[in-house]
Formats: structure tokens, sequence, C-alpha cells
């Protein structure tokens, strides 16, 4: 197995729309200032005739759309198949847009200025990840991470707390790459920063670069109803130096590390159409919206101000959807023993558990927010108790459907 990693700078020369709240601030102010640069971070791995490329881009979301011309350029320029590049967003809400929807697939501003500048970077700098591929062993490490966040919406509801890395060594023992992925939303800074930021995920990223000199590849699982919400201290640049030192310090703690076997791979790519009248229930999103604005009328408190405000937004979103038309499509990339699996969106921590139960393998790790974005999966019991239920378009019930092919299409030989 060979592997190899680049950083690369997408920091924007322009101004942008900053994506993931809706406010007045937001809405209507963009911004060029960056509180540190931010990145593109590709991992490569070539199994004996196979070809994987990993990308976690610093913004909030990525479209299926909005990665095509990226895709392309790369699958004809190094030679790898599109279908085996797999992009996925760290979903900071602090990110610049051009390539991000919201839960609604609205697009916060097509900013192909920004857009077309990331792609060529991106492009001219893989360039120095082919030409560094070493040969590489594989051990992977799992800790639990507890004090800093949990299930956002009822501390006594289950969350998966469990958070992987994946680290590559060559012959000297010397680390070559690393991949990393854990549970949680990137969304310690507030709804009104205004300074282009990587934010919870890119920050424990950054830590572990300078603990280990490379700067990893990072992923978000199974992460749309966890958050630090209830262990919150503040929402600033110093709280986000807080939760990420102590987040990467507990990674970086863990000493134990077992071999794993990825010296063979295969893909398998599972699709769901999803098609209904959105129509019929416009009479209910009148209903809520006349609801949610006597709330906001009636309160000055900043979390539910902030939730309602969006899911105000939302509502009024889907009352422009006459009908909705989902492609699905997630990768089931299968190794000896980890099993690896994209999901086009953000999904809940229960569903993720039901995937890896599925698992045949020891290790199965997660990548949400990857390749396309469906916005929020959850649970037919979370309907009209959470905010995530307000801001998604898969029906009542509909999630469980889709996991529960999923997980079977998961186990098939």
């Amino acid at each position: 197995m060979k592997v190899s990693t680049v950083s690369i700078d997408i920091t924007p020369h322009n101004e942008v729309k900053l994506c993931g709240y809706i406010n007045d601030v937001r809405n209507t102010q963009r911004t060029s200032v960056a509180h540190a640069p931010i990145y593109a971070i590709a991992l490569y791995m070539e199994i004996q005739d196979k070809k994987l490329l990993f990308i976690s881009m610093d913004v909030l979301s990525v479209t299926k759309e909005r990665l095509r011309d990226l895709k392309e350029r790369i699958q004809n320029q190094y030679d790898i198949d599109y279908d085996s590049i797999y992009v996925n967003a760290i979903h900071t809400h602090s990110g610049p847009s051009g390539f991000s929807v919201d839960a609604m697939g609205k697009e916060y501003e097509n900013n192909e200025e920004f857009r077309n500048s990331v792609v060529d970077r991106i492009v001219f700098g893989l360039k120095d990840l082919f030409g560094n591929v070493q040969e590489v062993r594989s051990v992977i490490g799992k800790v639990n991470v507890k004090g800093f966040y949990d299930n956002r919406n009822d501390a006594n509801l289950y969350f998966d707390d469990e958070a992987y890395t994946l680290q590559f060594l060559n012959d000297q023992n010397q680390l070559v790459a690393s991949f990393v992925n854990l549970n949680v939303h990137s969304t310690v800074l507030g709804p009104f920063n205004m300074e282009i930021s990587y934010d919870l995920i890119g920050t424990i990223r950054e830590n572990l670069y300078k603990e280990y000199g490379t700067r990893p590849y990072v992923c978000i699982g199974t992460s749309a109803d966890i958050s630090n919400r209830h262990f919150r201290q503040g929402d600033d640049f110093d709280e986000l130096n807080r939760v990420s030192k102590g987040i990467a310090d507990i990674l970086i703690k863990n000493k134990q590390y077992d071999e794993i076997i990825l010296d063979r791979v295969d893909v398998k790519t599972f699709k769901y159409h999803l098609e209904y009248d959105n129509k019929v229930n416009y009479d209910y999103y009148r209903e809520e919206l006349n609801r949610i604005q006597n709330e906001l009328d009636g309160t000055d408190d900043k979390t539910k101000v902030k939730l309602l405000t969006s899911s105000k937004d939302k509502y009024e979103s889907k009352l422009k959807i006459d009908i909705v038309s989902k492609d699905i499509e997630c990768k089931v990339i299968d190794f000896p023993t980890l099993e690896i699996i994209t999901f086009p969106g953000e999904l809940t921590s229960t569903f993720g558990k039901q995937l890896k139960s599925k698992s045949k393998k020891p290790y199965t790790i997660i990548i949400t927010c990857c390749n396309d974005h469906h916005g929020y999966f959850i649970e037919k019991e979370q309907f009209g108790k959470c905010y995530e239920s307000t801001a998604t378009l898969i029906p009542k019930g509909q999630t469980e459907q889709i996991i529960e092919e999923l997980g079977n299409f998961i186990c098939e030989d």
C-alpha cells in the first residue's frame, strides 16, 4: 500500500458570504478577513491497481454539481477514476460560499470567483501529492471523547463519542499521513462571527498538526445531533481554542494503536431515489411559520432566536419547492479489516450505530457531508421535537427505510 498527503491553501482572495447561519449580519455582509488560512487536505491511497483520493475541504457543505468541474479536472490530469474521488466538507459554519448549500438545497451564494480559484489551486496542488507517494503500513486507534460534546437535543439521548485515528507509517516508523474521524458539529463560533474560519474540526486538525508535523485528513461522522451546546462557555475564538485543544489532547494521549490490514480494497455504490409532492405540506408549513413568528416575538434568548430564525428560513424555503426529488448515493469502501461508508448529508448518531452494527469488519468509519449534500437525516421519533426536523426534506420515517436498505447492502457479500 502506498500513501501520500498534501495541504492546499484555499483561503479566499475575494470577498465571500459565510455559510451556516441565517441572520441580518450574515445575510447582508460579505468578508475577506480570515482568522487563519483555510485548507483542502488531500489523502491519496494506492492499493494494488486501485487508486483512492480523499479530499477534505474547509467549507460548510459540497454538492455534486459544484464538485463536477473539480473531479473532472482531477480525473483528466491525474488519471484517477471520477468515482474514486471522495470530497467531503468539514461543515464549518464560518466557511466561504461557492460550494455550499443549506439543508433545503438553497445556495448561500454562487461565488464563481472563489470556486474557480479553489478548483485551480487544488488541481495544481495535487502535483505534490502524486510526487511523494510512499510505501506504508497502517495502524488504527480508537478513543471515546467525553466532556466536550453530546447529543445537543437531549443530553440523555445516545450520541457516538468514538473517534478514530488511522496512521500511515513508512519503513522508518515515521508518520507519512493520517486520517481522523470524529462525530461533532463544527459550530463553536457564534452566528455573528464574520471571520473566515475552519471552526472546531479545523482547529482540532491544526492542534494535531502541531503535535505530529503532518496535517491530517479529517472528516466528520454521524454528527447531525451532536455539538458542544451543553458544554458551551462562550462562542468566540477563546472558547474555540479551549474546546479544540481539549479534544485534540484526548486524541494525542491515546497510545493504543493496532495494526490494520489495508492491502486490498473493493468499492460498491448504493443508490436510493426519493421523490414526492411537497405541495401537500404547504398548509402545515404556513401554520409552523405563524407559530415560529409568535415565539420569536416573545423571546430574546440567543440560542432560541438562532434556532427559530433558521427554522423560519427553512419553512419559507420549503414553500418554494413543489416537488422534492433526490438521488442519494453512498460509497462502501471495503478493506479486509475496515469499512468506510460515505454519506451525502448529515446523519444522526443512532443511524450511525445501526450502520456500524451491520458491518462485518472490526472497524467502520462513516464520512458524512461527502460528495453531495441532502441536509438532515433524522429519526421519526424526533420529528416535531428538534430544529433538525424543520430543516429537512426527508419525510418522517423515510430515513429509517434508507438506512435499512443501506445496512442490508453493506451486509451483502
